[in-house]
């Protein structure tokens, strides 16, 4: 039952947050002005889109309000899902040992994560919480692999790694953590276009003028976001930070796989890494030059979270020692 329950979960939070990336990305993140319902109601009014319903200033727009709420309801279900294994392990179901700080920790952070859901809203999709969020929802779904993992077999075969490249293999960890966030914050900042369709160029040019101390901008809670309100240098210098993020990210993936390619019982996990990492980078140039079609800008997403979901498998595997 446990094991069962832990990989609908695990599907569960891959749909919120593929989800969550395209309400994002399709500019829904207010489709419903409220929180946990859409303009006082459970569903999307039954009114005519445009219409403004008393006591809410924006004017509803159906289809962008059930994006939001399919992405809630989705969440909510994943919220219970994590609550049962939780239930469960204190019970003492797992058919592995499995500590109950685990499944607590993730319980609590799945409730903070609904916090964040909801903040996202009422604090207008501030860039720092939805970037918050968007990481939040990574966490969660690493959480619920790591329990997955140690409810699996020990491997048949194992073989020691030396301790410089567990150490690198923890600074890639870091360094596509980092990433991922600057991810997050490239496009709820709305810079994901800032450089026009040019790569490895933006606007044209190597380095144009770009505002560094701006693309830092955290910014007051209580104004609209929506859209953005840096002014283009600030954004074009989140977008190249972004970029360069990247560049360094691959190269320290590309010298991981290098060192660990003695290891035969790694052999499958790092030609995964490998294919993902080339889907990844693609995805990304491909969202500035054909200027971020909703599709592939999305599964950039998802990529990213299956790539770095192949590195803490690698983690566990190389740091888990079979007893």
């Amino acid at each position: 039952m446990f094991i069962k329950i832990l990989q609908i979960s695990i599907i569960l939070a891959f749909i919120v947050v593929i989800l969550g990336a395209y309400t994002r990305l399709s500019d829904a993140g207010l489709g419903c002005p409220d929180w946990p319902g859409c303009y006082g109601q459970l569903s999307i009014p039954d009114v005519k889109d445009g219409t403004t319903i008393q006591g809410f200033s924006r004017p509803l727009e159906a289809a962008k309000g059930w994006k939001e709420m399919i992405h809630r309801y989705a969440a909510s279900i994943l919220g219970l899902a994590i609550l049962v294994l939780f239930f469960l392990v204190l019970k003492g179901n797992p058919q592995r040992h499995q500590s109950l700080k685990l499944p607590g920790f993730s319980a609590f952070f799945v409730m903070l994560q609904g916090a964040f859901g909801m903040w996202t809203v009422t604090l207008l999709v501030h860039p720092g919480i939805v970037t918050l969020h968007l990481i939040g929802g990574f966490v969660t779904t690493t959480l619920l692999i790591w329990m997955l993992l140690n409810q699996s077999k020990p491997p048949a075969t194992y073989q020691h790694t030396i301790k410089k490249h567990k150490f690198i293999l923890l600074i890639v960890l870091g360094a596509l953590s980092l990433q991922i966030a600057l991810g997050g914050w490239t496009s709820t900042n709305y810079a994901a276009l800032s450089c026009g369709e040019y790569f490895p160029k933006c606007l044209n040019d190597w380095w144009p003028d770009m505002d560094f101390s701006g693309a830092l901008y955290w910014g007051p809670l209580g104004v609209d976001y929506e859209y953005g309100i840096l002014e283009n240098p600030a954004r074009s210098a989140i977008q190249m930070i972004h970029r360069i993020g990247a560049l360094i990210t691959t190269t320290l993936i590309l010298l991981l796989i290098y060192l660990l390619r003695r290891y035969d019982h790694l052999k499958s996990n790092l030609i995964l890494i490998a294919v993902l990492l080339t889907t990844q980078v693609t995805f990304g140039i491909l969202n500035v030059v054909l200027s971020l079609p909703i599709i592939i800008a999305v599964l950039h997403n998802t990529v990213a979270l299956l790539l770095l979901l192949s590195i803490i498998k690698l983690v566990h595997k190389i740091f888990k020692v079979p007893t």
